[in-house]
C-alpha cells in the first residue's frame, strides 16, 4: 500500500467522528465536567464537526469520484490533498467553552523547549507518533503544556503521560503543527491506565 493510502488512513482512524446532527447550543451554567466523559480527547472536538466529512468533502473536489489511494505521494493531486488538509486541520474548530477548565489529559509528548533534565513546554497528542508523520492532527487534538517550576522529567516523555492543570482555548504554530488549547500544566506522571 503507498504511503499516502497508509497516512490518510491513520489520519481518519485517530481522529474522533461525530453524529451529523448538532446539539442544540445551550451555555453551561458551570465550567463543562471534561472529567466525566469516557475519552477525554473526545471533549476537545465540537460535537457538530466532522473531519471525516471535511476530508470527504475535500478529496472530492480536488480527486472528483477518484480514490486518492492509487496516487504516489509526489504526484501533484497528492501535494494538494496533503496541503488542503494542513490547512482544514490547522483551522479546525475549537470548544470555546472550555477556556479556564481544569483538565487531567493523559497522552504522549512531543518535546519542544526544555534541557537534559527537563522539559518546559511539549505538545500533548492522544495518540503515539502524532505531529511526527504529516499531516498532524487537527488543532483540537493537539495541546501544548506549559509546565509550571522546573518542567518534567525528561525521562517521561518516551512514555503515555498525565497532565493536570487548566486549559486555555489559545491556538499555537508549532514546528510539529498547530495547538489549539495551552494547558497550563501543575503536575506531570506515567499513566497508569484504569486502576
Amino acid at each position: 500500500m503507498k504511503a499516502l493510502s497508509l497516512t490518510l488512513l491513520a489520519m481518519l482512524l485517530s481522529t474522533p467522528v461525530f453524529g451529523a446532527e448538532p446539539a442544540p447550543p445551550a451555555p453551561p451554567a458551570e465550567p463543562p465536567d471534561v472529567q466525566a466523559e469516557s475519552n477525554v480527547w473526545d471533549t476537545l472536538v465540537p460535537k457538530d464537526w466532522d473531519p471525516r466529512a471535511e476530508y470527504e468533502a475535500i478529496s472530492k473536489e480536488i480527486h472528483g469520484k477518484n480514490s486518492p489511494d492509487q496516487l504516489e505521494d509526489t504526484d501533484r493531486r497528492a501535494v494538494e490533498l496533503f496541503d488542503a488538509m494542513r490547512d482544514a486541520w490547522s483551522n479546525a474548530p475549537l470548544r470555546q467553552d472550555l477556556d479556564d477548565t481544569p483538565l487531567t489529559l493523559p497522552g504522549f509528548v512531543v518535546p519542544l523547549e526544555g534541557d537534559d533534565k527537563h522539559l518546559r513546554e511539549f505538545l500533548l497528542v492522544p495518540y503515539f507518533g502524532a505531529c511526527i508523520h504529516f499531516p498532524p492532527p487537527p488543532r483540537n487534538q493537539v495541546v501544548l503544556v506549559k509546565m509550571q517550576g522546573e518542567g518534567m522529567p525528561v525521562d517521561m516523555m518516551w512514555d503515555a503521560v498525565v497532565i493536570d492543570g487548566t486549559l486555555k482555548v489559545d491556538s499555537h504554530d508549532t514546528e510539529y503543527g498547530t495547538a489549539g488549547y495551552v494547558l497550563e500544566a501543575k503536575s506531570a506522571e506515567l499513566y497508569k491506565g484504569d486502576e
